[in-house]
């Protein structure tokens, strides 16, 4: 069950103030699962409502940043990955409000130096 807050944002822009509502702020259910055969991280987000283009995903090696918006009502995550991932391989797909994220772990010794004894 997703977590609701109500609260009132104010956005400013360079050249005007706007004032932007965003009356209830829905914190969605997060199932993720490791896959160490595969080396993958997966995320399935409940987005029910919101279409695809009002999504804004930012990922980072140990963490994701999830906005989605539909009129005054506002899905936020941000969530850890719980290992360090590649962000350049994250893949994202939405479809009937799921958002399923894989990413790939990153391999602790991909640039290692080997040393010759």
């Amino acid at each position: 069950m997703a977590i609701v807050e109500n609260e009132t944002k104010i956005q400013e822009k360079k050249s005007k103030t706007t004032k932007e509502v965003i009356l209830y702020r829905i914190y969605p259910d997060i199932y993720h699962t490791i896959d160490n055969k595969n080396h993958t991280v997966e995320f399935e987000v409940s987005l029910p409502g919101i279409k695809k283009e009002d999504i804004s995903l930012k990922v980072l090696p140990t963490w994701f940043n999830l906005v989605g918006r539909k009129g005054q009502m506002e899905y936020s995550a941000n969530k850890s990955f719980g290992v360090e991932i590649v962000p350049e391989k994250t893949k994202a797909k939405y479809e009937h409000g799921l958002l399923k994220i894989t990413a790939y772990i990153r391999d602790p010794f991909e640039n290692a130096k080997e040393i010759q004894l």
